[in-house]
């Protein structure tokens, strides 16, 4: 079962396809069409009655999925948190994978949204590009309409910067303990990724290590770096008849990929 947390915003089509998209691939039990309160203090008029109308016009499209519109105030990182935690949150109880867009939301939303998703193992986010990247851009570099829109696009004035709010915990260690821990983790992900991103069991990783015989003391602590590993979706271990296959995972291999660039 899963669910997508649609961040309306000022695109219509992108929102329309990016449900459409993932509706064919998974079949959607649920959508939440979260929309600017027009109600909402400090909120950006402009900015809230796109999302709203958007959001109107996604409800009738997408009607056969019988959306659920959330009101919330996407400048507010309170507010954002508070709204897309909770339906996070009921997923999770539900048993349901989630889906959030990011495509259309404020800054500050997008921020939330990719903080929240950290913290829920269900959570995915995903963004839908436009086709054409430079839509938005007035005119072509060299011509007058063009200079005209990147002076006023470059000297747009800003409020004060509003710090994103992040949980505790990182990949990072806070202990010693866990650092020395974290060298292995790293290392074994590294040796992962020369090795074609897979390994067909532990005692290969034992192997790699440098060790010659791959015994029981060996097989349990490299176990629980694979599993370290797996809890922080770095790796993932599939469990066969008689071996178990260890393999990095999309986000494990870019990481790893950084890990061998800067020779850790």
């Amino acid at each position: 079962m899963t669910i997508i947390i649609c961040l309306v915003g000022q695109h219509h089509r992108r929102a329309f396809d990016g449900i459409r998209y993932w509706s064919k691939i998974h079949g959607i039990t649920k959508l939440y069409l979260l929309h600017s309160d027009t109600d909402a203090e400090n909120d950006s008029n402009v900015f809230a009655y796109m999302s709203r109308t958007n959001a109107e016009e996604l409800k009738k499209k997408l009607e056969i999925l019988d959306p659920i519109t959330v009101p919330y105030n996407p400048m507010d990182q309170r507010s954002a948190f508070r709204t897309i935690w909770r339906i996070l949150n009921q997923a999770r109880d539900d048993g349901e994978e989630a889906l959030i867009d990011i495509t259309s939301t404020t800054n500050i939303t997008m921020g939330i949204a990719l903080t929240t998703a950290l913290m829920f193992r269900n959570a995915r986010v995903y963004s839908v590009p436009s086709k054409d990247p430079a839509w938005y851009v007035q005119g072509s570099p060299g011509d007058s309409k063009f200079q005209e829109w990147f002076k006023q696009a470059r000297e747009q004035p800003s409020r004060d910067p509003t710090e994103l709010q992040l949980p505790g915990y990182r990949l990072e260690p806070s202990s010693k303990h866990e650092e020395k821990e974290w060298e292995r983790e790293k290392k074994l992900m590294v040796l992962l990724r020369e090795h074609g991103s897979e390994a067909d069991s532990i005692s290969d990783i034992i192997r790699w290590f440098g060790y010659k015989a791959a015994n029981s003391t060996l097989r349990n602590r490299f176990s629980r770096i694979v599993s370290r590993l797996e809890m922080k979706g770095l790796v993932y271990a599939e469990k066969g008849s008689k071996m178990k296959v260890i393999r990095l995972t999309e986000f494990g291999e870019i990481f790893a990929e950084a890990l061998a660039e800067g020779e850790i």
